[in-house]
């Protein structure tokens, strides 16, 4: 007598303001998660990662970031452009809405100038991004996770985006349960785009940079009271829409 085998039952999809997901004093914040790679908590950091949450949609709207760079390169134009990218130069990511809740793009927020000081963070380095039941850079993530790709990174003559042409990166993130809501816990990988807009990574086992996002208000308002050097902001307002 065959048995018919039983189907797994798909796991709970999350809203990004499910008060469930709000951990309150203590929990995670882009900071401390920074400060988890930052100490070679690696083994840490990707329990995080693999078992993380699964999401309904993409993230909208304005994200507090930290980064840490965690591969040491000989190339200093190579590291150089990286630390553009996880350093303090900075502060996170924007992702636009749009009408399919699992594709969009979006901006890094980055200061203008590398070598001005009162520069201003600015919205630059475009990206792809989309909501992905599983990766194969990823295999062991339980969750679904987000990808952003970045074939076509320019927006004006910024150098730090023509550093991305160069110096190319894929990032996949999951979601955690934070002190705020939700946060995401993110890997970058270095790599090539090929024409059509396809990433290979350079070497699939070894991460360039581990970085973190929160969408939430709460981490938007810490990152200004304990987290920010006086730099303005330009901000895109309204944040665009994507139709697709």
């Amino acid at each position: 007598m065959s048995t018919v085998p039983v189907r797994a039952p798909d796991p709970k999809r999350y809203d990004h303001n499910d008060p469930s997901l709000k951990a309150g004093e203590g929990g995670l914040t882009v900071w401390t998660l920074h400060e988890m790679a930052q100490g070679k908590q690696f083994n840490e950091l990707n329990d995080l990662f693999n078992h993380g949450l699964t999401m309904n949609s993409l993230p909208v709207g304005l994200a507090a970031g930290a980064a840490a760079r965690v591969l040491d390169i000989d190339n200093k134009v190579i590291a150089d452009a990286l630390d553009a990218f996880t350093g303090k130069n900075w502060r996170g990511k924007v992702f636009f809405p749009s009408n399919n809740k699992s594709v969009s793009e979006g901006r890094n927020r980055i200061k203008a100038s590398v070598l001005l000081s009162h520069s201003p963070i600015v919205p630059m380095c475009k990206f792809d991004t989309m909501l992905l039941d599983s990766h194969p850079l990823t295999p062991e993530a339980k969750s679904n996770v987000v990808i952003l790709s970045y074939p076509d990174p320019r927006t004006r003559p910024y150098l730090q985006e023509l550093a991305c042409t160069k110096v190319q990166v894929y990032d996949i993130q999951a979601a955690v349960k934070g002190k705020y809501g939700p946060v995401f816990v993110g890997k970058t990988w270095l790599g090539k785009y090929d024409k059509q807009g396809e990433f290979t990574a350079s070497n699939p086992d070894k991460l360039i940079a581990w970085y973190f996002l929160d969408f939430n208000d709460g981490a938007l308002k810490e990152q200004q009271e304990k987290h920010w050097d006086g730099s303005n902001e330009e901000f895109l307002d309204p944040i665009p829409h994507i139709d697709n």
